[in-house]
Formats: structure tokens, sequence, C-alpha cells
């Protein structure tokens, strides 16, 4: 992997960020994004399977239901991108295995094109927060998306996440509240 990006997505600290492949495989993210939105070795590394079936991201986000259709949609324009890929079928046969919801999202047959996403979420220590994700296409490595999540003017989002970064915050997550 590019030591370029990973040094692009720490950069981007306090902030979330992570980087994934064409079939939404998180390839790397950063300190941020395990804080908040709860990224972690423990889980699949897919974002479209994760974002349905982790009990910890769902959790924490309050635009759940709204964004999941978005997601669903966004990932049907990347598959209709290459229909006859086995990397796209054996993500959407795992989606399709866990998730009743997705099932349905997915009959829907909405297409989306990769762009901006509001998120609401809560964390445990820190309350509210409002960020926007944005993915970026990398042209030097086409299979890879950049996801920045860059915070809004709510909730006092940006000084939330700089204190979830701090000494004092990554302390305080050492010892999580349930959530």
């Amino acid at each position: 992997m590019c030591e370029g990006l990973r040094r692009l997505i720490d950069t981007w600290m306090p902030y979330p960020a992570h980087i994934m492949d064409t079939y939404y495989n998180c390839v790397m993210y950063n300190d941020a994004a395990a804080l908040v939105l709860g990224m972690r070795p423990d889980i699949t590394q897919n974002c479209l399977v994760d974002f349905f079936v982790d009990p910890l991201y769902r959790s924490r986000s309050n635009s759940w239901e709204r964004n999941a259709r978005t997601v669903v949609a966004q990932f049907r324009a990347a598959c209709a991108a290459r229909p006859d890929d086995e990397g796209f079928r054996a993500v959407l046969a795992e989606a399709s295995a866990r998730s009743p919801e997705f099932v349905a999202l997915w009959a829907e047959r909405d297409i989306e094109d990769q762009g901006q996403v509001r998120k609401e979420l809560v964390h445990p220590l820190v309350g509210p927060l409002v960020v926007e994700s944005t993915v970026m296409k990398v042209p030097a490595r086409p299979d890879l998306m950049i996801v920045l999540h860059a915070p809004l003017d709510e909730e006092n989002t940006a000084a939330k996440l700089e204190w979830l970064a701090s000494p004092e915050g990554r302390r305080d997550a050492m010892h999580p509240v349930a959530g």
C-alpha cells in the first residue's frame, strides 16, 4: 500500500478517514475512524457489509436509515460499471446473506454516484457529531477511494473530534462506555 496514502489519511487527523478498494473493502483507516466510526480489526473490513451488520456503527449512527438507501444505491452504481465482476458478486452474496435490510434496499434498484453524505453520529464520550463524508477516487490508484469525514458546523463537532484525538480523549477512550 502506498505510504503517501497512509500519510494523507493520518494527516487528516483528528477527523476520520479511510481508504477502500473497488469492492468497498477497507484497506486502511486512521485513528479517528477507529475512535468515531468504530473501525477495528475484528469486523469484516467491508464497508458495505459492516454498514449493515456492525452493531457498534449502527448504535452510533443517528442517520443510519436515511443513509442506508444512499449506500446501497452507490454500491449498485459501482456494480453496474462491472456487472460480471466476481468481486462484486461475493460482496453482494455476503451482504444479502447477513442483512435482510440490505436485500430490501437492493431490490429497489436505485443508482447513485459517489459523492458527499451527511452523517449524524452519537459518540459515547462526546455525544452528537455531524460530519460530511466525501468519497474521492485516487488517480494513481484507480482501484482505491479515499473517504474523508469533515466536521460540519453543528454540535461543536470539530472541537469534539479534536478532544477525542487528544491524549486526554484517548485515555478516556481506553475505558469505553457502552454504545
